[in-house]
């Protein structure tokens, strides 16, 4: 089996930057899920975990608002004894948490997230 080397430029034209047809393709429209990302109690493997919730929002707003509130409220499996926590605003779709243990730091990123499909999928 063979593949073809991509080179830039090499694609189909690229739609209207600000058109639906790029837009639609991307999942910018949802429907929005919150995934959550956290190491996988030390060094096991996988090293890191995702996520994905089970309730779609069809608004991006309230996606971000459950993931707010996921950040607060999920409990990742390390620290083992959890001391405190900071939430930290991480870009326009998500939130870094850092979680003070007894004895170590560990840092968990809850985002929020649409599917996308491969071009020519059926869906």
């Amino acid at each position: 089996m063979s593949y073809e080397m991509y080179e830039p430029g090499s694609g189909p034209a690229p739609a209207d930057a600000g058109g639906p047809a790029l837009a639609d393709g991307l999942g910018d429209a949802g429907p929005w899920r919150v995934a959550i990302e956290y190491s996988n109690q030390g060094q096991a493997k996988p090293p890191t975990i995702v996520q994905l919730g089970r309730t779609a929002h069809a608004d991006r707003t309230q996606a971000l608002l459950a993931a707010r509130r996921a950040s607060f409220e999920f409990d990742p499996p390390d620290p083992w004894s959890p001391q405190g926590r900071e939430v930290f605003r991480d870009g326009p779709d998500g939130f870094l948490v850092v979680i003070q243990g007894a004895t170590s730091t560990f840092h968990m990123r809850v985002r929020i997230v649409a599917q996308i499909t491969a071009p020519g999928a059926a869906g």
